[in-house]
């Protein structure tokens, strides 16, 4: 187990009907000792965080305290085990293994009509939710038992059926895979691009995106997840290299669409639906259609139906926490933010480290240069220190922008001492980074020289220079710490820019 300790993340991820439900099988099916690992279990549950020492002295003599990380090893495949049978039945590909996995025992049995009536069934989810890896394994079934049981392969002599199905599930297989790695590789530069791209590769792969063969005439994918990845990477690569809002709504509303006119897709993909809506309302924010974007963002934060698994549940909330600071940003009315704030401010926290890891820092951000916007620098430091607590390595563009918004909080409370220590980190962090850049040197510039005294004419002087030496570097790059930051709107709500005589 890591320090972290995985059994006490994970005991502490179970809904209370589930941990009700392991204690039931426990006392069915764990013989001998099972007050050992339930002991362990109801001492982990009971902590706030996890701790070995406060583990051990809660155990006391219990014989699980003797024998600590056996007895961890064994319980946390107890829950898995455990859960396993809670869940049965409750996603398309565990419902498809526990078909054929009956028909495996059914044919040991040598009862072949009844293993195949499994296999039949498991073939039918295989197609409706494109499972073209178990599609393929039916297959096998089906020939197996026309050569082995009605030892008569099936053929008109020129041709065999089921090889054909085969080539034809390996086409929508590969059509698939082809528009995965496409949009993965997209993903990839882009991660790249926060890092600076220092040698303009990625920009240059990005470019050149939109020229690729698959992504000219949808007609090229064959599958229905080739044809989803069709519209989400082109929606993508208009909203991050064309910065064509209407295109990028154009393919947004597509796979809207598509999703919505077909229910088997939210069956094979429960997070497709959330991924879906919440590009479609960042659209729509991007296009200034925030009259549409109202109409449907209380979708993102609802859940309809059934009770959602905590890896939904927690996708829920940071797109629609995310999603929601981008709107305020955008449009400048913080009254959604205000409603729900105490609420996304506990659970983000309670949800902190199931977040992804890109997801958690992007949303701390987000409500850092939201409330530094609004002036309301002890909300902003919350998120701030939120931002500080992830790794260097994860959004080094986020990391510079949170030490330029930090700068800018420095700048209007008059502490001089921090605006000399941030701008110093910020310069060491963007060489080491190879992130410098003619911007971020202008900012740098402005920071040093406001730790200095200053009159108010020559502070005015210092604005409209920086102003002018930012407007003579523009840039659309998405992942630029100065835009990200806000620097130069904030020049022009502190310094606003001079009427020309």
């Amino acid at each position: 187990m890591r320090t972290s300790d995985d059994l006490f993340r994970l005991i502490h991820s179970l809904s209370r009907t589930e941990k009700g439900y392991f204690r039931k099988y426990c006392a069915r099916h764990v013989i001998g000792g099972e007050n050992d690992y339930v002991a362990l279990f109801d001492a982990l549950e009971s902590m706030d965080t996890f701790d070995e020492a406060k583990l051990k002295a809660l155990l006391g003599d219990h014989p699980a305290a003797k024998r600590l990380a056996a007895s961890k090893h064994y319980l946390f495949q107890q829950i898995l085990e455990a859960m396993r049978l809670y869940h049965a039945s409750s996603s398309t590909e565990r419902q498809i293994v526990e078909l054929l996995e009956d028909a495996d025992f059914l044919w040991e049995k040598a009862l072949y009509d009844l293993a195949m009536r499994r296999v039949t069934k498991a073939r039918e989810l295989a197609v409706a939710h494109d499972e073209y890896a178990f599609w393929l394994k039916t297959i096998s079934w089906y020939k197996n038992y026309r050569h082995v049981v009605l030892e008569r392969p099936e053929s008109d002599g020129s041709t065999d059926p089921l090889s054909k199905e085969q080539l034809d599930v390996m086409n929508l297989l590969k059509s698939t895979i082809e528009y995965e790695e496409l949009g993965n590789l997209f993903h990839y530069h882009l991660l790249r691009s926060t890092h600076g791209d220092a040698d303009g590769s990625s920009a240059r792969w990005i470019a050149q995106l939109g020229e690729h063969e698959l992504l000219q005439d949808i007609e090229k994918a064959n599958s229905r997840p080739a044809r989803l990845n069709f519209h989400l990477a082109l929606s993508n690569w208009h909203y991050y290299h064309t910065h064509n809002t209407e295109a990028a709504l154009y393919h947004a509303q597509a796979l809207l669409d598509m999703m919505e006119a077909d229910p088997e897709i939210a069956a094979a993909r429960p997070d497709w639906p959330l991924t879906f809506l919440q590009m479609w309302l960042q659209r729509n924010i991007e296009a200034g259609r925030y009259d549409a974007y109202l109409t449907r963002i209380d979708d993102l934060w609802a859940d309809h139906g059934k009770r959602p698994t905590r890896n939904i549940e927690v996708k829920r909330f940071f797109r629609a926490m995310n999603t929601e600071a981008v709107y305020a940003l955008r449009s400048g009315d913080v009254t959604r933010i205000d409603e729900r704030y105490d609420f996304i401010r506990t659970r983000y926290a309670a949800l902190r480290e199931r977040i992804p890891a890109q997801s958690r820092i992007a949303g701390a951000f987000l409500y850092a240069r939201l409330f530094a916007d609004a002036s309301r620098w002890t909300e902003a430091g919350h998120w701030l220190r939120y931002v500080g607590m992830e790794d260097d390595e994860l959004r080094p563009d986020l990391h510079a922008a949170a030490r330029i918004i930090r700068m800018r909080q420095a700048t209007v409370e008059g502490d001089r001492d921090l605006l000399r220590t941030t701008s110093r980190s910020l310069k060491r962090f963007l060489s080491v980074r190879n992130m410098a850049t003619s911007r971020t040197e202008a900012a740098l510039s402005l920071f040093r020289r406001l730790s200095d005294v200053l009159t108010p004419i020559q502070r005015r002087s210092l604005f409209d220079e920086i102003r002018r030496r930012l407007d003579s570097h523009p840039t659309t790059d998405p992942f630029d710490p100065i835009g990200s930051a806000g620097l130069h709107e904030w020049l022009d709500v502190i310094a606003p820019p001079r009427q020309e005589r």
